[in-house]
């Protein structure tokens, strides 16, 4: 009876239910379970190791790839980054129901072993994709326990990650070969191009390929096999329709796009990826691992730039020259679109390898115009003015010109166009050296020493460091109307915008030395370029540093600001390392393939004015100034300082003696212009027994008001310290009085500390012992007219 009951119990509708929920739960916990596992259990390393790091051109493809750490060749590839027919035909070919099956396909195992059952053999192994990653990430031998422990795996990976993220593991670990994995790379090695447009039998090799990579590896011996694979693969495809035939308007058969393919030769070895730019390379990704950093480096422009190296490189080599550098900047937009570090990377006893564009190095004459625009923006001159060009002393340092001569007066545009070191250093003496240098930090220049006092006046002729890129960004500064912008090798993220720059002079400013540096009737004017096709106008500074350490050529024109520099980077000298005939001829060659160069006159910027100057000083004029001359200055920045060369004076007819209003009376006199030039350049050609046209002498008893200015100090300098040489007496370390002024005749009357010292004319110099201590030196003409200088002594 008990039996019978519970066998009634059982039969009941409640008792299945029960069953049903037990079932339910087990199977829930089982599947939980399952889950837990799937989430416990890590990844395979290799679906998180770093792949190679490209870094890409202007245009988005290769220009340099990196070994990934494991020296694999693996590139990390984003779905949307490969052509979508490969897409297609990838799943149409390997796992067709791959976008709903779990990781394993019941179907696929189904009809697979049947297949293996009929033939006797394993025929097919219904691997899905996601197997094939498990396969490729953990690679085991070809055995059913393997398969087992990959297909629990593959539905690990289904878990843990979404469809696209298991398509794109494939893409990057798929093997072609050697040490080259993912299609990206693939392509890359098989076809030279990117995988994002490939042609049918492109898809067909790339899907051949990881099929049998031992034994279809580009080769001439594998050559047969692979181009069997690829025509039967096309077949297959396009047997289900997932062929490209061509544009969706304009589908062709299939027929004929198979014999397409037959015809095409398959790969016979696999390419080199691509290693362009190598400097530039390795710079732009200093530490990052990045899978992709997107440059503004332009192909051709980069070939351009390392051609034009190369046909010197021979050449320059015999010269003892071994390093170079050349850097494009493309000025609308500052971003740099080439980068040369030296003409051999894989140079190794000069230091091939060191990115040369971005060592600090003397700057030779190069910064120059720079000094040039400053005194135009401040007022003080311009390019017509007339500066001094005769020995100079500034404390111990004492310039002098490249070819050691000097032409006494010059204007202002001809001191930059022969690149006189003199009337620079003058300029810089007035402007003050930490302004100078603190807008060449503006202009983007971090080489420079912060210390106050580090750098001397000879930092306008090379006495600074800064390298070609620093180079570059000033003169960019230059094309760019004065403002000064970072130059970007990257290009700009999304949302972000460019930068407006700092100004670092007048626009005015900035035209009228782009044009003094225009002039082609220069002696840096190139030997080669003078035979070149030149681009048309150009403005170009070269540059020598002292020692014949480093030679510069630098050119602006329309689009484009280059700099070349060449030297040794462990500052080895060569005679041949001078600016014009050294890098001179890279830079001319390199701006004629660009083709840059204005093809009509720069038109002025709206801040420049007509002015009306004497035609001999380049001041503004006085009535006394016979011949004047039109000009342009800036508008908030007009020169007010007046001619002081031509001086009216008044003559007695019948002696020739100059008189005044004080002893006119008897006399017949008439009126005389003279040109009255300053002291140091009288002095200059005196001592060179060159005279110049003497004023008219004083009538006995005559004295003239002049309308003069104030003599001025020139040596010693404002603010200079002496150090006195141990065991030297002092009276054979005397110190140069030198005063500038514009007084006809007269007397100049020296004292230091209070003490006379001496008188002399404003030709001639006086010699002071000195005395350990701080000093006030001070000098007064006949008028007491005087100017006064501080300077120290020290042992």
């Amino acid at each position: 009876m008990a039996r019978s009951s519970e066998t009634r119990e059982s039969g009941r509708p409640g008792g299945a239910g029960r069953r049903l929920r037990a079932a339910a739960l087990a199977l829930g916990a089982l599947l939980l379970g399952a889950w837990a596992l799937a989430w416990a259990v890590p990844l395979p390393e290799r679906l998180s190791l770093p792949g190679s790091t490209v870094v890409q051109w202007r245009d988005g493809s290769a220009a340099h790839v990196f070994l990934a750490p494991d020296e694999r060749w693996r590139i990390p590839t984003a779905l949307d980054e490969v052509d979508p027919d490969y897409i297609e035909a990838l799943v149409a070919l390997e796992d067709a129901r791959f976008w709903w099956h779990p990781g394993v396909d019941p179907l696929a195992v189904a009809r697979a072993a049947v297949q293996n059952l009929r033939a006797g053999r394993v025929v097919s192994g219904a691997s899905t994709i996601t197997m094939q990653v498990v396969r490729l990430s953990e690679p085991r031998p070809r055995t059913l326990r393997s398969k087992v422990l990959e297909a629990l795996r593959a539905v690990q990976l289904e878990v843990r990650l979404s469809k696209a993220e298991i398509l794109s593991a494939y893409l990057d670990l798929v093997p072609y070969g050697a040490n080259v994995e993912g299609v990206e790379a693939g392509s890359l090695a098989l076809f030279g191009h990117s995988a994002g447009e490939l042609g049918p039998a492109e898809i067909c090799t790339l899907l051949a390929v990881p099929q049998d990579p031992a034994g279809r590896r580009p080769s001439p011996a594998h050559a047969p096999r692979l181009a069997a694979a690829r025509d039967d693969i096309c077949a297959r495809l396009g047997a289900v329709g997932a062929l490209p035939l061509g544009d969706a308007g304009a589908p062709r058969e299939l027929a004929v796009v198979l014999a397409e393919v037959a015809e095409q030769p398959v790969p016979t070895s696999l390419r080199p990826q691509p290693r362009a730019a190598p400097h530039a390379a390795l710079w732009l990704r200093g530490g990052s691992t990045a899978p992709r950093l997107p440059t503004t480096l332009d192909r051709g422009v980069q070939q351009l730039a390392e051609r034009a190296l190369d046909r010197v490189r021979r050449e320059r080599q015999r010269q003892g020259i071994h390093n170079a550098a050349v850097v494009v900047v493309e000025q609308e937009n500052a971003e740099i679109r080439a980068l040369v570090g030296s003409f051999d990377f894989w140079e190794a006893e000069h230091g091939g390898q060191i990115p040369a564009f971005a060592r600090p190095r003397s700057p030779g004459s190069t910064l120059k115009p720079f000094v040039y625009a400053e005194a135009i923006d401040a007022g003080t001159h311009l390019p017509q003015t007339l500066v001094r060009d005769v020995p100079v002393q500034y404390g111990a340092y004492s310039p002098e010109n490249y070819d050691g001569s000097n032409a006494g007066m010059v204007s202002l545009e001809e001191a930059l166009a022969r690149s006189l070191n003199v009337p620079f250093v003058d300029l810089l003496a007035e402007q003050g050296v930490e302004p100078f240098l603190g807008r060449l930090r503006s202009g983007g220049v971090r080489s420079l020493v912060d210390t106050p006092g580090h750098y001397g006046l000879s930092a306008v002729v090379g006495g600074t460091e800064l390298t070609p890129l620093e180079l570059a960004g000033l003169y960019v500064a230059l094309a760019s109307e004065g403002r000064a912008r970072p130059l970007r090798a990257r290009p700009l993220r999304e949302g972000q915008s460019r930068s407006a720059g700092i100004p670092l002079m007048a626009p005015g400013a900035a035209f009228l030395t782009l044009e003094a540096l225009r002039q082609r009737d220069r002696p840096d004017f190139p030997d080669r370029a003078a035979l070149a096709r030149l681009p048309r106008r150009i403005a170009w500074k070269t540059g020598t540093s002292f020692g014949h350490r480093d030679a510069w050529a630098v050119g602006v024109g329309e689009r484009y600001t280059v700099v070349v520099w060449l030297g040794n980077l462990d500052q080895t000298p060569s005679g041949h390392l001078v600016g014009a005939t050294a890098a001179g001829p890279v830079l001319f060659d390199l701006l004629e393939g660009l083709g840059d160069g204005l093809s009509q006159p720069a038109r002025p910027s709206s801040d420049l004015v007509d002015v009306d100057l004497c035609a001999l000083s380049g001041r503004l004029p006085r009535a006394s100034c016979p011949h004047r001359t039109d000009a342009l200055a800036l508008r908030h920045a007009v020169p007010t300082a007046r001619c002081e060369l031509h001086q009216a004076v008044e003559v007695d007819v019948l002696t020739g003696e100059q008189v005044g209003p004080g002893c006119r009376a008897g006399r017949e006199t008439r009126r005389e212009v003279v040109v009255a030039w300053p002291a140091a350049v009288r002095r200059f050609l005196a001592e060179r027994h060159r005279a110049l046209p003497s004023p008219p002498d004083l009538a006995a008893g005559c004295r003239v008001a002049q309308a003069a200015e104030p003599p001025r100090i020139t040596s010693p300098a404002r603010g200079e310290t002496t150090l006195l040489l141990p065991g030297v007496p002092a009276e054979d370390q005397e110190l140069p009085l030198i005063a500038e002024s514009s007084r006809l005749g007269g007397r100049l009357s020296w004292f230091v500390d209070g003490a006379f010292v001496g008188s002399t004319t404003g030709e001639e110099q006086l010699w002071w012992t000195p005395v350990p201590g701080e000093h006030e030196v001070l000098v007064m003409d006949e008028r007491g007219a005087s100017d006064r200088v501080e300077v120290g002594v020290r042992r």
